[in-house]
């Protein structure tokens, strides 16, 4: 489903963040990568999403060539992107968050996606009108994530990147939305790319686990073992064990 061939990207061509990265993710399919801070994880998304300038390489989904697509056409071919702390709009009110990440759906169409979405969210069972009319900065810290997420599953996207989902999240709050996700994987039809600062949690969710490193992404079959005492182990003070 989607496809890098040998990435190199970053803000400056003599010193590329990205130095030839080669990944597949298949059709419902889970794929983590995990790395120390710098290693070029975010950058790695960003650049799916053209966010990121990519310097060389090709990157296809569904076989389809994205290079020099915009992010909105990224998006309406069928990839979306739930950025590091969730974003919303904090001013306006959880259904005009919702109607925001659905614009230009069809009135039923918007109406049936809003109803299917918001049934994965813990926070809008039993809610009533008024809930959904309730000012998105006064949601908890974990119910934001949740609507951020909710948002970005409004345009029902085949490829869902998700770049530290769980990143200043409690652990409780962290283990809640991990169990949406995992209901999300069990009755979508998606595929997933994760980029997870724990590991432990990378190994649990996904199908494969990769590991980069220096921008490069490791040929070794990682598991949960290798990654923590060949590499972590100096850098733990990096990692949420």
């Amino acid at each position: 489903m989607l496809k890098l061939e040998n990435i190199t990207a970053g803000y400056q061509k003599h010193n590329p963040i990205l130095k030839g990265v080669n990944l597949t993710v298949g059709e419902n399919e889970v794929v983590a990568i995990v790395g120390q801070n710098g290693a070029g994880k975010s950058t790695l998304a960003k650049t799916i999403m053209n966010m990121v300038p990519y310097i060389s390489g090709n990157i296809y989904f569904n076989g389809e060539l994205l290079n020099g697509k915009t992010t909105r056409e990224i998006i309406n071919k069928g990839v979306n992107f739930f950025l590091q702390g969730g974003r919303i709009f904090p001013h306006l009110t959880v259904e005009e968050n919702l109607t925001f990440a659905g614009m230009g759906l069809r009135k039923a169409e918007f109406k049936k996606r809003k109803e299917e979405v918001i049934s994965y969210f813990n926070f809008f069972k039993n809610a009533t009108n008024g809930r959904l009319n309730l000012q998105a900065s006064y949601l908890s810290g974990g119910e934001q994530h949740q609507l951020a997420l909710a948002m970005v599953l409004m345009k029902k996207p085949k490829l869902l990147i998700l770049d530290e989902p769980s990143a200043g999240l409690s652990p409780g709050n962290a283990k809640n939305l991990y169990k949406i996700l995992n209901n999300l994987k069990k009755n979508l039809a998606i595929s997933i790319l994760l980029i997870e600062q724990n590991v432990k949690i990378a190994f649990d969710f996904s199908d494969e686990v990769l590991l980069l490193r220096e921008g490069l992404i490791e040929k070794e079959k990682m598991t949960l073992e290798n990654v923590e005492e060949n590499f972590f182990i100096s850098d733990k003070k990096g990692m949420n064990h």
